[in-house]
């Protein structure tokens, strides 16, 4: 009779070597990398996220297509895999959830082929993706995508916030610039700050040095600026010192803004209405 103690060993053995290349890969967690595109696109290189979901074979996710975090496309995908989660099969996006890209562009709905791979404990997806310009039967030209696993996504949802009207500015010239300084002692406060709800500041520190913008308005509208607080500094709220300029005209406004509310202005190229005229019905 063969001996037990020697059949276990055996069994332990082939255990050890043949369970690494047997165990399913759990691709679940965030992904980030670039994204090639042939001649005709957009950009020629974006980077992209995706935000894996994988019950077993079946795959879900929200993926982020971008340039930067302030010009995206966000999308849901689903999707198949196969061979112990080492290769992805058609993973394809479905719905875009947001987007915030130039007029110029067309979002692409993109088809992915990904195979997993593992190297001194750095796990990446790399393939081949080819897409179609939503709204129209034209392809999207085909590229690469490489994708390395991340602890944290390059996207945060941001709080609901309030925004809150300081003043309202009259000026005889269409072209402005607006100056943004730390107020009082520089304490790390960044920006965001909105052109009538386009970004034109983005995720920038404050310092005694002014982060300038050059505006173009339009006489027949009323424009609306959003100062919003990416941090608090170390001296809460986050405060900012706008100067405005236009033509020969210069004007100065506090914006303070926090985690609960923006501090907004309006800048109207035209003439101040009379009182009268402003409580008229």
């Amino acid at each position: 009779m063969p001996r037990f103690d020697l059949i276990l060993l055996i069994f332990c053995f082939s255990a050890i070597f043949i369970s690494p290349s047997t165990q399913a890969q759990n691709i679940s967690g965030i992904w980030q990398g670039k994204l090639t595109q042939e001649p005709g696109g957009c950009f020629p290189e974006y980077f992209i996220e995706l935000q894996i979901q994988a019950d077993h074979g079946d795959i879900a996710g929200i993926s982020y297509d971008y340039y930067d975090t302030t010009k995206f496309v966000k999308l849901s995908f689903w999707g198949t895999a196969s061979g112990g989660g080492k290769k992805l099969i058609r993973l394809a996006e479905k719905t875009i959830l947001k987007q915030q890209i130039p007029e110029d562009c067309i979002p692409c709905m993109k088809t992915y082929d990904l195979t997993y791979s593992r190297q001194n404990n750095i796990e990446s997806l790399s393939g081949k993706w080819v897409g179609e310009d939503i709204g129209t039967i034209a392809g999207c030209p085909p590229g690469d995508i490489f994708l390395k696993r991340v602890t944290k996504s390059a996207f945060t949802e941001k709080k609901s916030r309030t925004t809150q009207l300081t003043q309202v500015f009259y000026i005889d010239s269409p072209a402005v610039n607006l100056a943004f300084y730390d107020n009082g002692i520089v304490d790390g406060d960044s920006i965001t700050v909105f052109f009538d709800d386009q970004v034109i500041i983005a995720k920038k520190e404050l310092s005694l040095v002014p982060i300038q913008v050059n505006l173009k308005l339009d006489p027949s509208k009323e424009h609306k600026v959003v100062m919003y607080a990416e941090n608090m500094g170390t001296i809460p709220p986050n405060t900012a010192l706008v100067v405005l300029t236009s033509g020969n005209a210069r004007y100065e406004v506090l914006l303070s803004s926090s985690t609960e509310k923006n501090s907004a202005i309006l800048i109207i190229c035209g003439k101040q209405p009379s009182s009268d005229s402003e409580h008229r019905n």
